[in-house]
């Protein structure tokens, strides 16, 4: 369903409501004047049963509406289960807020500051993904404990993300591998429409730092592929910037992090996976083999909304 469908339908919906509240005060205004001292004829009666009715479909309208229109916030309650330097399990439980009208302006503003051009309908096209995915992030906010959510337009250029998001820092580290793939206009990538993104950022500037990043220490990359991560280097980038200057600090100062989502072709046949961290000032990037591994490279887990 495209936006234009989905605000049509919207309206559609309030009309039938207020027509529906327009009858129903024609028929309670009726009903207000009847003699209560004496027992009601059928007419009355009748006139009473479909004031009920009349409610009552208000009452489900109206719920569905609000299901339309979504929450300006999600919170949830999330259950880390991890294990103490004794190797015993534990669990830490805390409360987690996601401001969706707060992270959209936020995201204009640093688009626009980073002079990404946006579609005149950014907004709408991300309010539609929130309110569609509403049940999804709450759910994926208590079994994930993801914090943060990241709000990619469609249709970005690898290489125009990377030089913008990139300004002002060392020139970014290339691998022969990368660049053996073609670079930044190389990178294909498995999503390129508008997403939302759900991702962990509270203590998690280093995958080691954070207990269900450090568990994906070692796993290969084509692993990773197939339990369906498909954060982009796009996502990656925008992040990094996202987190610097929000906390003074880089993504990835220890270790590296898969981008499941980007690929680089192979000269020899078949695909290497991007991967990136950050090294003193500058970006690194990376492409390895899809079976190939490391105990300091591991992924993003997040989830992508289109």
């Amino acid at each position: 369903m495209n936006q234009k469908q989905n605000c049509g339908e919207l309206a559609e919906k309030l009309k039938k409501v207020q027509t529906l509240n327009t009858d129903f005060n024609v028929k309670a205004e009726k009903a207000l004047s009847f003699d209560t001292s004496r027992e009601w004829n059928e007419e009355e009666t009748t006139l009473i049963a479909e004031a009920g009715k009349v409610s009552e479909e208000i009452e489900r309208q109206i719920l569905e509406l609000e299901k339309s229109i979504g929450p300006d916030s999600i919170s949830a309650m999330y259950i880390c289960k991890d294990k103490d330097d004794d190797e015993n399990d534990t669990e830490t439980s805390e409360t987690i807020s996601i401001d969706f009208e707060k992270k959209l302006e936020y995201s204009v503003t640093f688009y626009k500051n980073h002079h990404i051009d946006l579609p005149d309908n950014f907004r709408e096209i991300m309010t539609d993904i929130w309110n569609r995915n509403v049940d999804v992030i709450k759910k994926s906010i208590e079994e994930q404990g993801f914090d943060e959510i990241l709000l990619i337009p469609g249709n970005l250029s690898v290489p125009d993300v990377h030089t913008k998001m990139s300004e002002g820092y060392t020139a970014t580290s290339k691998s022969g591998w990368f660049d053996e793939g073609g670079s930044f206009e190389g990178v294909i990538e498995k999503t390129t429409g508008p997403r939302i993104i759900l991702i962990h950022k509270n203590k998690a500037q280093n995958l080691e730092d954070r207990p269900e990043l450090k568990k994906t220490l070692g796993q290969k990359a084509e692993d990773l592929i197939k339990s369906d991560q498909t954060f982009t280097l796009t996502d990656y980038i925008i992040f990094q910037r996202q987190f610097f200057e929000e906390t003074g600090n880089h993504l990835d100062e220890s270790g590296w992090t898969w981008t499941p989502g980007s690929t680089v072709k192979n000269p020899g046949g078949g695909f290497r996976v991007v991967y990136a961290d950050w090294g003193g000032s500058r970006l690194l990037v990376d492409a390895g083999d899809p079976d190939g591994s490391s105990s300091r490279a591991g992924c993003r887990l997040s989830r992508c909304l289109t």
